[in-house]
């Protein structure tokens, strides 16, 4: 497996920029990018900024995984069109920005789901559906792949619902970044998520909560089995990335704790950062 970082532990400490500098010297290698003020301003076309990050990923060797937007911003769930009009727009742009930073592909949320009245989410899937699509077209025409991701407040936010949906929709070239905390936080084992969307996993995020909370802590301070999920993602032949996304006050000392625990616990990454 390949050993990433996640920038969304940055975003009000740096800049991009200074990032994926930290990052590389680290001895991080694949990045995936939080693409949101004040880290990196992913609504406004600025070339200059864009070559010179660009530059940054291309001398140091980065692969940029994904490009994602703050969920807190958007809605492509929502029953008001122009809400969704502006999620799509937000996302067309974040395609943009990924293409020029060279990322493999973009992270899309599910909008979000009515946590109050189950009900309302059979309609919310009509808004759903056709802003998706657009997205996925954006994405192709740019040659991105587009990762979607479970999250707690998404309409998808369970591993069997995001696979039926994929596979009732026909899309056979959309994969899913499975967040390990996400799922925990709404119930689900992620060893029988990650079982359920077998050979639809393109990337993996790790971080550590409690059970039954939404959280994105250091591993090793909550209750998540990292050595179930490590012996499931081994029982797949699992060779992706796996995306540390951890908050904290000193993000990059977690993230290398984070490697130096998970090999202690039997995961073998093939170009770990320096621990």
């Amino acid at each position: 497996m390949k050993a990433a970082a996640h920038t969304f532990g940055f975003v009000w400490q740096d800049s991009a920029e200074a990032t994926f500098e930290a990052l590389a010297k680290a001895g991080f290698r694949h990045v995936q990018l939080l693409a949101t003020l004040p880290h990196f301003d992913p609504w406004r076309e600025d070339p200059a900024r864009t070559a010179g990050l660009r530059a940054i990923i291309e001398r140091h060797g980065l692969r940029v995984l994904a490009g994602d937007l703050a969920s807190s911003d958007i809605n492509l769930a929502s029953t008001s069109t122009d809400v969704v009009r502006f999620a799509v727009d937000a996302y067309r742009r974040l395609i943009a920005r990924c293409a020029e930073l060279g990322a493999v592909d973009v992270c899309v949320g599910s909008g979000r789901r009515h946590a109050l009245l189950a009900k309302a989410n059979d309609r919310l899937v009509e808004s759903f559906r056709p802003a998706f699509r657009e997205i996925v077209e954006e994405a192709r025409r740019r040659g991105l792949g587009v990762g979607l991701e479970n999250h707690p407040q998404g309409l998808l936010a369970d591993a069997p619902t995001i696979r039926r949906f994929l596979d009732e929709e026909g899309y056979t070239d959309v994969s899913v970044i499975y967040d390990v905390a996400n799922a925990v936080a709404i119930g689900e084992d992620p060893v029988e998520g990650l079982a359920a969307l077998q050979s639809r996993i393109s990337v993996v995020h790790l971080s550590d909560s409690p059970l039954g909370q939404w959280r994105h802590d250091p591993i090793g301070s909550g209750e998540i089995d990292f050595a179930a999920i490590g012996r499931e993602l081994k029982r797949q032949s699992y060779d992706g990335p796996v995306v540390l996304e951890i908050l904290s006050d000193t993000p990059l000392e977690h993230l290398l704790d984070g490697i130096r625990r998970l090999t202690q616990a039997g995961w073998a990454f093939e170009d770990s950062p320096r621990i």
